[in-house]
């Protein structure tokens, strides 16, 4: 390699190998790849998100193509620039897989044996998901506000939810991802039942559903992605280990789904995604430089990084953006709650259009104590999925352990595309909620005389 190429292969290197070496270490101790493993997933996600812009502009010659995130193109990063920037996520990688290691222990999950929701709950998770569905039906019919909108769309939807009163789109939002748990407990009753032909088939044909709306309304690839991995997670834990050269294989192939969808989503139709694969005559290219959320992150974490140099005095509430959103509501708080990426969006002039841009953790990190403190968060995020996994190797074989565990698996790239401690929100306003629901709603629903003569017996 020359020189400048070196400076780009070093730090990607270093992240493969420092996730190689987690998931050889884990499956030597427990005996078993580690595939329904929190900590393993997060590694994972912060390897992705590190590794795939630098492949990017590897390939570009050492540049940002035309079709790359506008503000990297408009730095005219150098190779320099980029390998060095990148060491940021080396260091925080090797922090958090160092004391996740050490704390996380030898605890091998097993397959099945599992707690099986009895005819109660599934009717009551059934009533919950349809009861969900028809208030976002009435909620799109009465004020156009959708939540499930293409994403050609997402200006006019953007504006649509601004007009809601706030305590309603408040509700929404949360009901909306309370939807998506409800979702996961129906996909989890379903996969139990899976030691079954007909039930696979009803499996198969739902994932397909699935794919095939996402598709057509081009919506958001990452809730579809999301079920997909809920599924395989499922699968594992419950009825047969997957295959890891199956589930790499699989990997890859869902990586370029997202990718390619993400092209023809932003196309205005087939032939302008074409145009786009084909510029240049170079269609691989093409495809790994045209702009994408790694790329996305990259560009907010460099811009702030840029900002800071220069001098910029940073906003006070910027520092609490990890706690933003478990915040009290923002009726009864005496400050306006902004995210991080929200105030990025208003410093660019692009709040209210219906843009988004992410924020990471590199960004938070930066503001503060910068290469410290990425030190700093990838331990103690580390320390904490470490506590969270031997929890659940305790209590593995209750449904809603099983439930929480692989939303947290779901949900954990979000300590690296947002903030460490972002997921706190989903537990306060999501798996809260949830647990109540669950706790007190199948005792509201009547029993059969059959269900009860079945239950004293």
């Amino acid at each position: 390699m020359g020189e400048e190429v070196r400076l780009i292969a070093a730090p990607a290197l270093a992240a493969v190998s420092i996730v190689v070496g987690l998931w050889c270490l884990l499956r030597n101790r427990d005996g078993v790849s580690p595939f329904l493993d929190a900590g393993f997933f997060c590694a994972l996600a912060t390897l992705v998100y590190t590794v795939y812009p630098l492949i990017s502009f590897w390939i570009g010659d050492l540049s940002f193509g035309i079709f790359s995130d506008a503000r990297l193109i408009g730095m005219n990063l150098s190779a320099a620039e980029v390998g060095a920037f990148h060491w940021r996520h080396v260091l925080y990688l090797f922090c958090f897989s160092t004391v996740y290691c050490g704390v996380r222990g030898r605890t091998p999950i097993g397959v099945g044996d599992v707690e099986i929701p009895d005819r109660q709950v599934v009717r009551f998770l059934l009533i919950l998901f349809i009861v969900f569905y028809c208030y976002f039906f009435v909620l799109e019919a009465l004020t156009g506000a959708s939540f499930d909108a293409g994403y050609s769309e997402l200006g006019s939807v953007y504006e649509t939810r601004s007009r809601l009163p706030l305590l309603v789109a408040q509700i929404s939002g949360k009901l909306f991802s309370l939807l998506f748990v409800v979702k996961l407990a129906l996909l989890y009753v379903v996969v139990t039942r899976c030691d079954s032909r007909r039930w696979k088939v009803i499996l198969c044909i739902w994932v397909l559903l699935e794919i095939v709306h996402t598709v057509l309304v081009k919506g958001a690839r990452t809730s579809l992605v999301l079920f997909i991995f809920a599924t395989a997670l499922f699968y594992h834990r419950i009825i047969k280990r997957l295959n890891m050269t199956v589930v790499f294989s699989c990997g890859v192939l869902i990586l370029a789904f997202f990718v390619l969808f993400g092209i023809f989503r932003g196309a205005q139709n087939l032939e302008d995604m074409v145009y786009t694969l084909d510029f240049d005559d170079n269609a691989f290219s093409n495809a790994l430089k045209s702009s994408n959320e790694f790329e996305s992150l990259l560009g907010t974490a460099y811009d702030v990084l840029l900002m800071k140099q220069a001098g910029t005095e940073f906003p006070w509430y910027l520092h609490l953006n990890d706690f933003m959103t478990i915040l009290p509501p923002q009726q009864i708080v005496p400050f306006e709650k902004v995210v991080a990426s929200e105030w990025y969006l208003r410093t660019l002039g692009l709040s209210g259009t219906g843009e988004g841009i992410m924020w990471g953790v590199i960004s938070q990190s930066i503001i503060g104590f910068d290469w410290f403190e990425l030190a700093a968060r990838g331990a103690v995020l580390g320390f904490i999925l470490a506590l969270l996994y031997r929890w659940y190797a305790r209590n593995s074989r209750g449904f809603l352990a099983n439930l929480f565990y692989v939303f947290l698996c779901l949900r954990v790239y979000y300590t690296f595309r947002d903030t460490t401690f972002s997921p706190l929100a989903e537990l306060l306003w999501v798996v809260l909620p949830f647990l109540i629901l669950f706790k007190y709603g199948p005792g509201l629903m009547p029993i059969s005389q059959t269900e009860g003569a079945g239950s004293g017996s």
